[in-house]
């Protein structure tokens, strides 16, 4: 499985109301070729931010499901996000890691995550649910369980390098996610 074929499971197992933050580059634009929603937050040039706008989102709204969208590079430049989301325990909060091992958006350089088990780290520091998936079958009956379980869980997907679509950029401004992503708060 590719990282577009796991978003697509995500974005198909979605039920409409979760809202969704998406890690800078490339996981921002192929969520975004795959479906556009109101309630996506696309993160434009925030590497290793994600995590951190998904959990400021959960604890403003425990009310709704938030699902993050993250990469291997960017949870490795925000380790801290891993303790705070474990010690605060945002029980809406589903972290899904669409690890490649490279940084794909910036030219394929390789990142530490063979070597550094995140689901482990994950669960180390207070993720009440922490998986390592490698098929797309096991991906979409995670996910699904995810989404009616106590959070936060931790999700780690191995995905290829392989992309067979290179989507264009998202043709929104900063501004006009935000107003969009407002309007899906609220909703």
């Amino acid at each position: 499985m590719n990282r577009l074929d796991a978003i697509r499971v995500v974005i198909e197992g979605l039920s409409g109301d979760e809202l969704v933050i998406h890690a800078n580059g490339a996981i921002s634009r192929e969520s975004f070729f795959c479906r556009d929603r109101r309630e996506n937050f696309y993160l434009l040039g925030s590497m290793g931010l994600a995590a951190s706008v998904a959990l400021g989102v959960a604890l403003s709204r425990p009310d709704r499901k938030v699902v993050v969208l993250d990469g291997d590079g960017n949870v490795l430049m925000g380790l801290g996000n891993l303790a705070l989301i474990g010690a605060l325990k945002p029980q809406n909060l589903v972290h899904l890691v669409l690890d490649n091992e490279v940084y794909g958006t910036t030219g394929d350089q390789p990142t530490l995550s063979p070597l550094v088990p995140l689901y482990k780290m994950a669960q180390a520091a207070g993720y009440r649910k922490a998986l390592l998936i490698h098929r797309e079958d096991v991906l979409r009956r995670a996910f699904t369980e995810s989404l009616s379980a106590e959070g936060p869980i931790f999700l780690q997907v191995k995905v290829s390098r392989d992309v067979p679509e290179r989507p264009a950029r998202i043709p929104y401004s900063a501004r006009e996610i935000k107003g969009r992503f407002k309007g899906g708060l609220e909703g």
